[in-house]
């Protein structure tokens, strides 16, 4: 599975140790950040500011991976789409916490993952 244009503001990338993405950077509208992290701890593998989209997903693509596409689409806006992910590490709602905090300078590990 690979993230393109139409679908990488839709969901990430999952398999049963990591999960990747790309999305915009909080403080810069313009830029993009294509990321790797273990979803059961919070840990970066990977994280690259690009200034293009295709540029990022360019990397998420380059990892190989036996990817699955997780959906967020009922995710977001204080709602919940009750996928099989609520309440997990690996839930967009903690993913956001997570990129977040890194953009805020955080270190990665417990600090991302909450």
């Amino acid at each position: 599975m690979k993230l393109t244009s139409e679908n990488y503001q839709k969901g990430f990338l999952l398999d049963e140790e990591l999960m990747g993405g790309v999305t915009s950077q909080p403080e810069q509208g313009s830029e993009f950040v294509a990321y790797v992290l273990r979803h059961t701890t919070g840990e970066y593998l990977g994280y690259q500011p690009c200034a293009q989209l295709d540029e990022a997903l360019a990397l998420i693509n380059q990892v190989k991976r036996d990817w699955k596409f997780e959906s967020t689409s009922q995710c977001g806006s204080g709602k919940c789409g009750g996928c099989s992910k609520k309440g997990t590490s690996s839930c967009s709602k903690n993913l956001e916490k997570s990129l977040d905090a890194k953009a805020a300078g955080a270190t990665c590990g417990s600090a991302c993952s909450n």
